[in-house]
């Protein structure tokens, strides 16, 4: 099996994105499967056409600034033109395109021009993040668009995957066949982490942590986290659990307002 992965952008840029992609590959790779990507234009400027990073070929798309609907159309035209050219030198049995909906468009076209089979994974609705990371407003012209055009290409894609129970649950209240979209939930290789550390007994006593339960997040502040549900819902747990506690690290739109 030769898959062919579609990204917005990837190694060597550190990103809760690029870290998940590398884990797919890592993962289809220990599977016996061949794998290669193309990085979008958002990547940025690269060193080279072709690029091998961390053990995994990337295909590169040259940065240009577009903007506006034309620029955004502009931008998947060459964006498929480059997986184009990947597919000539890779030879595919797979496409398998990661959000936002722009590389499944552009993914969508390559796919049907060399009848392959196209695997859309959404990580998240990227419209609904614009609204919890304070770049969009939910309802605008921006909003609607965006939601149609990943509505349209589920529709189209062979298969979907998505990171949680949730956003299955939304695709499937838009019409589409739950029978085709398949659960790939977020996780943490711990292998890359070394052995895990002592309990260090000394820094519990000093946060007051003795005997409690803990609570613990750690990543970053925006609405679509949940983080309100879950500070909601601190009042339930402290009456059950008295002793419990709740550690919140991260930063964000909401980071001053949860201060």
């Amino acid at each position: 099996m030769r898959i062919l992965h579609i990204l917005d952008h990837g190694l060597p840029l550190q990103s809760g994105y690029t870290f998940r992609t590398r884990a797919i590959l890592k993962a289809q790779e220990a599977r016996g499967w061949t794998v290669a990507a193309v990085t979008g234009q958002r990547h940025g400027s690269a060193a080279a056409a072709v690029e091998s990073v961390d053990g995994l070929t990337f295909h590169r798309t040259p940065a240009t600034r577009r903007s506006g609907p034309l620029g955004e159309i502009a931008g998947i035209r060459a964006f498929a033109r480059r997986i184009e050219a990947a597919v000539d030198a890779f030879r595919p049995d797979i496409l398998h395109a990661h959000s936002p909906v722009l590389d499944a468009l552009a993914g969508l076209i390559v796919a049907r021009r060399r009848k392959l089979p196209l695997v859309y994974e959404i990580r998240a609705f990227w419209e609904d993040a614009a609204v919890g990371n304070g770049t969009g407003a939910e309802g605008s012209l921006a909003y609607r668009t965006t939601r149609a055009l990943e509505t349209w290409a589920v529709g189209r894609a062979d298969g979907v995957a998505v990171i949680c129970e949730g956003l299955r649950d939304d695709l499937i209240a838009r019409g589409i066949d739950g029978g085709k979209i398949m659960v790939s939930p977020n996780g943490v290789d711990l292998t890359l982490f070394g052995a895990v550390p002592p309990r260090d007994d000394a820094l519990a006593t000093t946060l007051g942590l003795d005997g409690k339960d803990v609570v613990g997040f750690i990543g970053s502040f925006y609405d679509y986290e949940g983080l309100d549900d879950l500070i909601a819902a601190m009042p339930a747990l402290a009456a059950a659990r008295p002793d419990a506690r709740l550690l919140l690290v991260g930063g964000g739109p909401m980071a001053d307002a949860l201060a």
